[in-house]
């Protein structure tokens, strides 16, 4: 047994959905891909190290809800990944395991790195992926990160990257290829 394994009950897996696609001009979760669509690539991923818990978080197209397992409804929709992730630890009060629904390529190996830096990081409240810009996207957040995060929202303070304190953020180095998004339709998946 791995040594985060024993932390799995505990983190509830979650993936964003409430964005708008704005850039790709439609909703790029549900493009097609050769297994799917794309939000079902995150969803996976996180089923096969967590199994079948993930929930989605936000607002999406109904043909979604079935991919995964559960929704948490966003209580702050419209104000980005902070909204989505604010919701997430309400909801679960415990720590939760964050993906962005348009990350196609993350893989178990990414998610392991993550559980891994999350089980020797006990003060950390938020663990990035990273590449090595952080991705506050692909992460773990404790539960005690939540008041700090409503407080930045209740100031209208939006960016996630830095919404917690620099020196309570461990950043895991990751594959850039298990971190690539997509934003527009040129965006191509591993």
């Amino acid at each position: 047994m791995q040594p985060h394994q024993a932390h799995l009950a505990a983190i509830q897996p979650v993936v964003l959905v409430g964005g708008k696609s704005s850039r790709f001009g439609r909703d790029k979760l549900r493009e097609p891909m050769h297994d799917g669509v794309l939000v079902q690539r995150p969803i996976n991923a996180l089923r096969s190290v967590f199994g079948p818990r993930v929930m989605l978080v936000g607002d999406c197209d109904p043909t979604l809800l079935p991919l995964a397992d559960g929704i948490i409804h966003d209580r702050h929709p419209g104000v980005g990944p902070i909204g989505g992730v604010i919701s997430a630890l309400a909801c679960a009060n415990s720590p939760v395991f964050v993906a962005a629904g348009d990350m196609p390529n993350i893989d178990a190996a990414t998610i392991n790195a993550l559980l891994a830096a999350f089980a020797t990081n006990p003060a950390a409240l938020a663990l990035f992926a990273g590449d090595p810009a952080p991705h506050p996207t692909l992460a773990i957040y404790r539960a005690e990160s939540l008041p700090i995060l409503r407080e930045r929202l209740a100031r209208h303070q939006r960016a996630l990257h830095s919404a917690l304190p620099a020196d309570r953020v461990v950043l895991v180095q990751c594959d850039p290829r298990a971190l690539a998004n997509v934003n527009t339709p040129g965006d191509k998946p591993l």
